[in-house]
């Protein structure tokens, strides 16, 4: 399994427009990405500023069916996105091991 986190930095003053419009566009992810085993969207409690769009995924294959073959490198993104957005989407990647 793996699992994806993209971070967003957010403009002050558009943080709740911001987590509203992620989670509205990826509350269906489940059932349109086979593969996606869970999901959130997460707000930092010390600064509501750093949200981050968390995704666990079966395995490689499922998060390129998602996220494209440029997986490892380039946030998936939406329209205007960058209005909201102090800097690029960090991106990172953790394998789970038990």
């Amino acid at each position: 399994m793996l699992t994806r986190v993209s971070e967003a930095l957010v403009k002050p003053g558009r943080e709740q427009e911001f987590v509203e419009r992620v989670w509205e566009l990826v509350r269906t992810f489940p059932e349109k990405y086979e593969g996606l085993e869970g999901h959130e969207v997460l707000v930092d409690a010390d600064d509501p500023r750093r949200v981050q769009y968390v995704s666990r995924w079966r395995d490689e294959q499922a998060l390129e069916n998602y996220a494209g073959g440029n997986w490892r490198t380039d946030p998936v993104t939406f329209p205007d996105e960058d209005e909201y957005l102090q800097r690029p989407l960090a991106l990172r990647h953790f394998h789970h091991f038990s």
